[in-house]
């Protein structure tokens, strides 16, 4: 019977260390001894000693603070507050997940700090509303996409979209769809199947939430989609951007550089212009999307050439502004 108790002693001094312990709430060697008696274990300031150098062996980061009565802490830990932080806000901000399923994750990451380091980390964060409808089949689509893509094979789905009515309908009648998946990622707080449509020899993203009675099929998957250098096409993927490759030039003002980082990263050509501005190379796609992108910046990013560029954004403002002129 001792053996078993020893046994459930250090697994419980493991749990109270981790839920209650950070370099600013630190617990002394009595503390430890009277948190065991009240957990019925046996205890005394020798087996705390001993019990914290077998998890120290074993790779827990306990500090031990020196003093006539030692304390003790948690130290490094799998996740520190910022990765918590950013995680947590990251599942808050997706439109994906259903307020439930959020609200379950986001106790599971809390979980991984000390109460009071939780706490900090609720303070933090904005808990933001979900203004997607979310889905509760979320995770079952998840696994057996996960299970296709490993599995090398296909899976079928049915697609849901909304009508005017703000209605739920299944798009292309109800029929299914059949991809090879190929991987999933998220943008924009959604969360999206990258997958090869053989009949139509192209990479289409699908968003994950919206997939209902995803199955894995029988069929293999297309080893086209194999070949595929996603790297390359996630631009025109997630921009909406499937337009003509095309490289352009733009004349952008001095305070416009940090959106084309953020746009274009660090590795598109730039130079000087005037004192005020400078210009950027880069092979985007011709689409609506660029065009807003550069609508945005109200004047501050002008499309230099190719001809063809500029002209396109021009008629899409032409025809806006016309479309508003007939309201």
């Amino acid at each position: 019977m001792s053996v078993i108790r020893n046994k459930q002693r250090l697994l419980h001094l493991y749990r109270y260390l981790m839920e209650n312990t950070d370099e600013e709430h630190q617990v002394t060697t009595n503390d430890l001894v009277q948190f065991l008696k009240q957990e019925d274990a046996n205890a005394s300031r020798k087996t705390v000693k001993d019990d914290i150098e077998i998890l120290v062996k074993e790779g827990v980061d306990i500090i031990t603070t020196k003093s006539y009565y030692n304390s003790y802490f948690i130290g490094e830990r799998d996740f520190e507050i910022p990765e918590i932080t950013f995680l947590v806000d990251s599942v808050e901000a997706s439109v994906s997940l259903t307020e439930e399923k959020k609200q379950k994750m986001v106790e599971k990451l809390l979980r991984l700090l000390s109460g009071p380091q939780a706490l900090k980390v609720r303070a933090s964060t904005t808990g933001r509303p979900n203004h997607g409808a979310g889905s509760e089949q979320l995770y079952y689509t998840i696994d057996r996409i996960t299970e296709a893509i490993n599995e090398n094979r296909k899976i079928e789905y049915q697609y849901l979209e909304y009508n005017a009515l703000k209605e739920k309908v299944l798009s292309n009648s109800g029929n299914t769809v059949t991809l090879t998946p190929i991987a999933m990622m998220s943008d924009d707080d959604r969360y999206y199947l990258l997958g090869y449509n053989s009949k139509e020899h192209r990479v289409d993203a699908v968003r994950v939430d919206r997939m209902l009675r995803t199955r894995m099929v029988n069929e293999k998957a297309d080893p086209d989609a194999k070949e595929i250098d996603l790297s390359k096409l996630i631009d025109g993927l997630f921009g909406m951007e499937t337009g003509n490759e095309t490289e352009v030039v733009l004349e952008c003002s001095n305070d416009m550089m940090g959106a084309v980082i953020d746009r274009f990263g660090t590795d598109a050509d730039t130079w000087k212009s005037t004192h005020d501005s400078f210009y950027v190379k880069k092979v985007i796609y011709e689409s609506p999307s660029f065009y807003a992108w550069v609508f945005m910046h109200g004047g501050k990013i002008r499309i230099i050439s190719p001809v063809s560029v500029v002209n396109g954004y021009m008629d899409m403002l032409r025809d806006n502004l016309r479309n508003e002129k007939r309201k």
